[in-house]
């Protein structure tokens, strides 16, 4: 085994989390709190965007990192917006490993507080693993421990640490369509012709998403690899709107862009003991090494 790769227990913030370090020197930082991955870096350099202003535990949503939506996205449905696992005190650790790279492992199960938001039985287990000294991986299982087919809708919410989102370029979504949030849900098509840069307040679920994008940002950028979310949400809140979110520093509504791997078009079912598992991997390279459009 390796000696340098670790998994720690720690606390951050007042709250008990698990450090996760490779023996490169790359880091991950996940909260037992709603399982949440709030801090990566690789290099030396954060790859997250956390706010400043975020609030820690008490019921709340972290503002950045990786919150995780489920079983709802949004107000899509009839349950509380974003699901109420990104808020949940429930989850626990069920294993740390080092070999052959740092993970992580958290589960939370269903109890009378869920059922009386979402009836179904359900097991949640989800993993964070540095997989190489430049690349995070988190996959989320989602096992149906009821008598009834088991329906979702789900998000992983990542948002990516940027130096101006209005310079940044997401590349891998031309010619797919999108249903515009800021514009009632009005479906439009991405034009394949240049990467989506961001200006103003943009809240977009793409769906039928190629498994590959990439967020370019100066000469840094990050490979997003998505397995099992069909779906893709761009989000960022733009200047106009950012005042309204009280948990977000003043004026970093320029230091993040959302690209999210999702589940929204058309619901996950798991059948009775049955497992659906989904996963993405953010891998930080230089921005020439984005594969030119075809």
């Amino acid at each position: 085994a390796h000696t340098d790769m670790r998994a720690e227990n720690t606390k951050s913030n007042g709250l008990p989390a698990v450090l996760l370090t490779h023996s490169s020197g790359a880091s991950a930082l996940i909260y037992v709190y709603a399982a949440h991955l709030a801090s990566w870096k690789c290099g030396g350099e954060e790859q997250l965007y956390v706010s400043s202003a975020a609030e820690y535990g008490g019921g709340k949503a972290i503002r950045g990192g990786v919150p995780i939506c489920w079983p709802q996205f949004a107000g899509r449905g009839d349950y509380p917006k974003h699901g109420f696992v990104r808020n949940s005190d429930k989850w626990r650790v069920l294993r740390t490993s080092t070999d052959p790279f740092p993970c992580v492992v958290l589960e939370l199960c269903d109890d009378e507080e869920t059922r009386a938001v979402f009836p179904p039985a359900f097991r949640l287990q989800y993993s964070v693993s540095l997989d190489g000294p430049n690349s995070v991986s988190t996959a989320l299982a989602v096992i149906n421990t009821g008598p009834e087919p088991l329906q979702f809708t789900t998000a992983l919410h990542t948002y990516f640490k940027v130096s101006d989102v209005e310079g940044v370029a997401i590349h891998g979504l031309g010619g797919c369509k999108y249903e515009d949030s800021t514009r009632g849900g009005e479906v439009s098509t991405q034009a394949e012709d240049a990467p989506l840069s961001i200006s103003g307040e943009v809240d977009r679920v793409y769906l039928s998403t190629p498994s590959e994008a990439y967020m370019v940002d100066g000469d840094r950028a990050i490979r997003i690899l998505k397995m099992g979310f069909p779906d893709a949400v761009v989000w960022n809140i733009g200047n106009a709107a950012a005042g309204g979110i009280k948990d977000m520093g003043n004026g970093e509504w320029k230091q993040y862009v959302c690209y999210e791997a999702a589940v929204i078009g058309s619901p996950a079912v798991v059948p009775p003991a049955s497992s659906w598992t989904a996963g993405q991997t953010f891998t930080r390279i230089a921005a020439s090494e984005v594969p030119k459009a075809k």
